[in-house]
């Protein structure tokens, strides 16, 4: 089904989008002309008696809107000054203080920049340069100094520089937060001179939740991701840039085109509540919102919060880690316009190859000799047989799969503003008949310094996605005989029943005879506003967040009338809203005292509410389907049903912290959180925190190790909920039911109760331990750190049985415990630094561990040990998500002893008799193993040479088992589906590790596989055109790239992607999806 197109909703998005635009480009031009004449015309008066340089400066910024720049070292504050200055501009100001003190400045828009006066007889000539990062924005404020004098300047707000300088010289230029670069001098006279960003500098600034802080003063674990560094990676959805990126967090893609995925921080705490992180988005809580919502390309950064001494600030919601994206802002002082576009395409990583016709014959004949039996074939396949037609199922359900993503953005930063605009469009359909996904977004970030002691400002975004159309059925295509027959040989039409018969449904139904539409409309605004107080340090912000998301589903399915099925038309219209708002209200200090002394307090009282509402209508035999869902009003059997519900919560959070000389730092967090779907007697939760750091590499004793950069010991404690259940759990909820009464066949409407309310219900508590170790080796050539972590969770979210007397047969409770245990080990390497070549490697491991320390408490069978829930493979000591079955002991083969197992034959599955008692029973079953991996592990490699950058990813998972019914004959009927292409056990193949075709498996064995993989996740191999050529563009910045996704899979794992575990054919998770694109990113 093609999707309509509204051209005049999108015309008017288009005069929108150039509308503001426009507007933008017009206050930029009015800013900068502003601070051409601000120079020219502002006076102040300057009255210093006996001062230092620094008061002067000081007197100058309170009275103006100057920012001066200098270097502090420059600058001789001994040297006293005398100075009455009444109505003067800056420049005769300036003039007076620096002609005595060697100093020069130059007077840029509204910078200043002070630097050491030139002594003329080391000078020979004079010099010009450009500043640059490895975008090609410029740097304003780098420093440019000739090596081994004091000789030098500050670009301005361009990047440019100009100075004299002796011949064969060294130009050294630095700027906080790049790499330092230096440059021989030729014979040239214009330099255009690229600083990469030093990516493991201590002084990296890292969101930490309700504000910033440097890396280097973080007393929890977190971690950073450069999403700018994966914008050659076709990551359509964030969590993408996410895998392999992080120790300790696992994101599984589900292998549908657009879908979310699923995101893990540091294993499972929870059995049946959320363990899904928090999301925050610029700073608030993106409640219930999608991130497939949100454009990669807008992000900047993400940090990822996993220790309860980082994440306790969230209080009941950071039990599960925080994931705070930071999108981007305007960072130059001229207009910055980017394109990001990219096309390609992208087919199965992975399909379970299957039995070719012949094979599959065999199989039955194979069969039949086991069962003693005959297995005839269906009619259909005895016709394909003797015309020697075959199909193969993964051709039948797989098509084209092009995708593409265009985005186009403009940025830039004035003296008052910042903004940031941008609007993309993402295509992409996976190799899955039907599949497919549609996004346009826009988003629309700006910050106004309105005074010296206000800023207000907003992020917006507007997403809208189509999911339209329904995809072929995994399960299905699985089953189909190598002999089914897909469409009718007279007129091409699709078969319902590939085999005549209802065992099995055609995959492509529902593509071809349902009309779905699926579109979604997501709108957030945050908007904030920060007013400086009188005292120093001091501040209070205000953040109004709504999140806005509206859906709608309809469906269609057309009248039929073939081979005896017959129905008329049906449909349904669904549609979905729901609502989150947030209100906080933040106080900042933060000041320091004697130079040591550093205290920073964040004081927070935040409101929550969210709504959610769904409408259905449907009917049923339609007998016109001209107009297909719109048409339910001619139909029979209406129906409506409705579905509402709201919740809300209040909290109120403290955070200190206390850093002295930047060697030691505390950091203690309390929060208080209020939930209204706990019960009346539990609704409010406290969650308090701390954490230590100490900077060895500090101290004096360790001063003296030369390849020692940084070494700092971290320990945090502290306590957080998990609120993830749902509005009503701790009410007496009721249900609508229907009851016929006598003969007629009247119905009446009724209300019955279906669940117990509970008013002790409340949170899920975590309690965390955290020891960490940063450090930075060998002139920052290797950095890193470790961290070693245990949490125990209590009062777990667990439904119980009760006594059916009370009209109930369970209800939800605080009962349980559980215990989650890891290590993790991050490490960054600078291999090679040339001029002309480097290469750097990221790797990171991480090993988790969690039990079950108690459940219900119940002692039933009197063994004086707390019971296990097996019927839910619940054990006491072991992993969540064991596996509980009998132990595999070989295959029975011909002349054993059956005499422990009188039912088997040979070719079936031989088991230990664990109980020793002479026979196989239920006493047998053990926990065999679990679906956890023993570790994980990723290594990035990132090549440059020259204008060339090469880098791929592995992704590495080992250990775990998970059942796999593609190996299970018990679990399809033989007869009727194609199975994979393995050897099985006959007279003649005695096989010891694989049954026959014909094994029933009556003790439903899991047939469990390792889930050990090794993934070439990411490859991108990027080319910069050179500067020479695109400055006569007119251009910034151009970069073509080629790079692919999930290329390579080595696994012993047969089936779907060992990553999903699912083992079952009929999973919905099918394979993952490989692509390759080529792209192209233009700056100017």
């Amino acid at each position: 089904m093609k999707k309509e197109r509204d051209d005049s909703a999108l015309l008017s998005l288009k005069i929108t989008r150039i509308m503001k635009i426009t507007l933008m480009l017009i206050l930029v031009g009015i800013l900068q002309i502003s601070a051409t004449t601000y120079a020219q015309e502002h006076r102040i008066s300057v009255s210093v008696e006996n001062g230092t340089f620094y008061d002067v400066v000081s007197q100058i910024e309170k009275q103006s809107e100057f920012m001066f720049f200098y270097k502090s070292e420059e600058i001789d504050n001994d040297q006293r000054i005398n100075l009455n200055a009444k109505n003067k501009l800056v420049s005769e100001i300036l003039n007076e203080i620096t002609k005595n003190n060697n100093l020069t400045y130059k007077i840029t828009g509204k910078h200043i920049i002070i630097t050491k006066a030139m002594v003329n007889s080391q000078a020979s000539r004079k010099i010009t340069g450009v500043v640059t990062d490895e975008n090609g924005e410029p740097i304003a404020g780098a420093n440019v100094v000739e090596k081994g004098t004091t000789n030098g300047t500050i670009t301005d707000a361009d990047g440019r520089f100009t100075l004299d300088i002796a011949d064969r010289a060294v130009l050294i230029v630095s700027y906080i937060g790049y790499n330092t670069q230096n440059i021989p001098i030729t014979q040239k006279n214009s330099y255009s001179i690229k600083l990469k960003e030093d990516t493991k500098t201590l002084d990296e600034v890292v969101v930490i939740g309700y504000g910033s802080a440097r890396k280097k003063d973080v007393t929890g674990a977190l971690t950073r991701v450069d999403v700018t560094e994966k914008s050659t990676i076709p990551n359509v959805n964030p969590v993408q840039a996410l895998r392999g990126s992080v120790a300790g967090v696992r994101v599984i893609d589900t292998g549908m085109a657009g879908a979310d995925g699923t995101i893990q921080v540091r294993g499972t705490t929870s059995i049946t509540a959320s363990n899904d992180p928090l999301i925050v988005l610029d700073g608030v809580p993106f409640s219930g919102g999608r991130l497939s919502d949100i454009n990669t390309n807008d992000i900047e950064t993400i940090d990822v919060l996993k220790d309860a001494s980082s994440t306790a600030i969230y209080g009941s919601r950071g039990a599960n880690g925080v994931i705070m994206i930071t999108t981007k802002r305007g960072k130059t002082s001229k207009p910055q316009l980017n394109y990001n576009g990219y096309v390609g395409f992208s087919d199965f990583a992975n399909m379970p190859k299957l039995m070719s016709g012949e094979q599959y014959q065999q199989l039955r004949k194979d069969a039949e000799v086991y069962m003693n039996q005959e297995l005839p074939f269906q009619t259909i396949e005895e016709e394909n047989i003797a015309a020697g037609r075959t199909i193969n199922p993964w051709d039948v359900i797989k098509q084209d799969a092009p995708m593409t993503e265009h985005e186009l953005s403009i940025s830039g930063k004035g003296e008052k503003m910042t903004y940031y605009l941008s609007g993309s469009f993402t295509s992409q359909k996976s190799p899955l008949v039907g599949d497919q996904f549609k996004r346009l977004s826009v988003r629309a970030n700006f910050d106004l310094h309105v005074t010296d002691w206000l800023e207000i400002g907003t992020n917006s975004s507007f997403a809208t996605k189509d999911y339209s159309g329904a995809e072929a059925n995994w399960g299905d295509a699985a089953r189909l005989s190598p002999y089914s027959s897909i469409r009718y040989d007279d007129d091409g039409t699709l078969r319902r029943l590939p085999y005549g018969d209802g065992m099995v449904q055609n995959p492509l139904w529902n593509v071809e005879m349902k009309d779905n539409k699926e579109i979604s409309y997501g709108v957030f605004n945050n908007n904030y506003m920060i007013i400086k107080l009188p005292l120093k340090g001091l501040s209070y912000q205000m953040n109004l967040s709504n999140n806005l998301r509206f859906k709608d589903v309809n469906n269609y399915t057309p009248a039929y009338n073939r081979d005896g099925s017959s129905w008329l038309g049906s449909g349904s219209k669904e549609h979905q809203f729901t609502h989150d708002l947030i209100f906080e209200n933040i106080v900042k200090y933060n000041n320091t005292f004697a130079e040591k002394h550093n205290v920073d307090v964040t004081l927070m009282y935040g409101y929550e509410y969210s709504s959610a509402n769904k409408s259905t209508l449907s009917s049923n035999n339609i007998f016109n389907d001209a107009l297909g869902f719109n048409g339910l009003g001619i139909g029979e059997n209406h129906t409506v049903s409705t579905t509402a519900g709201k919740s809300a919560a209040v909290s109120s959070m403290a955070r200190v912290g206390y850093r002295f000389a930047d060697k030691y730092m505390v950091n203690l967090t309390v929060r208080r959180d209020g939930y209204s779907a706990f019960g009346s007697d539990r609704k409010y939760g406290t969650f308090p925190s701390i954490g230590l750091g100490w900077a060895l590499s500090q101290e004096q004793f360790m001063k003296n190790i030369s390849w020692l950069d940084f070494l700092k010991l971290r320990l945090s404690w502290g306590k957080n909920g998990n609120r993830g259940i749902s509005s009503y759990e701790s009410l007496s909820t009721m249900d609508l039911a229907r009851y016929v009464f006598g003969d007629g066949g009247n119905t009446s409407v009724g209300l019955y109760p279906t669940s117990m309310a509970n008013p002790l219900l409340g949170w899920e508590t975590s309690q965390s331990y955290n020891l960490g170790l940063d450090f930075t080796l060998f002139n920052s050539r290797l950095s890193g750190n470790i961290d070693l972590y245990s949490t125990k969770t209590t009062d777990l979210l667990l439904e119980v049985s009760i006594p059916s007397m009370t009209g109930y047969d369970k209800y939800l409770t605080n009962i349980g415990e559980t215990q989650n245990r890891g290590i993790e080990l991050t490490l960054n390497s600078e291999n090679i630094s040339m001029k002309d070549f480097s290469w750097s490697t990221s790797l990171n491991f991480s090993a988790n561990a969690n039990k079950i320390l108690h459940l219900s408490g119940e002692d039933l069978d009197g063994d004086g040990k707390e019971d296990d829930d097996i019927g839910k493979s619940r054990f006491i000591g072991y992993s969540m998500g064991s596996n509980y079955n009998y132990v595999f002991d070989g295959i029975w083969q011909e002349g054993d002893d059956f005499s422990i197992d009188k039912s088997a034959k040979p070719g079936d599955i031989k088991f230990k008799d664990i109980s020793g008692n002479g026979s196989i029973g239920p006493e047998d079953r053990m926990v065999l193993h679990n679906n956890r991996p023993k570790f994980t592990m990723s290594m990035n490699n990132m090549f440059r040479y020259r204008d060339f950058t090469l880098s791929f990813l592995l992704d590495l998972r080992c250990g775990g088992y998970a059942a796999n019914n593609w190996i299970n004959p018990g679990t399809e009927y033989y007869n009727r589906c194609n199975q994979l292409d393995l050897p099985y056990w006959t007279p003649e193949n005695p096989l010891n590790d694989r049954p026959s075709v014909g094994y029933s498996n009556p003790r439903s064995y899991g047939f469990y596989e390792k889930l050990t993989y090794l993934r070439l996740q990411d490859v991108s191999l990027a080319y910069s055109l050179p500067k020479s050529l695109i400055q006569k563009l007119t251009l910034n910045n151009v970069k073509v790239y080629v790079s692919g996704k999930n290329l390579a899979t080595w696994t012993g794992w047969h089936g779907w992607d060992p990553e999903h575990a699912s083992g079952g054919r009929a999973s919905k998770n099918g394979p993952l999806i490989k692509s390759w694109v080529l792209g192209l990113q233009i700056s100017l």
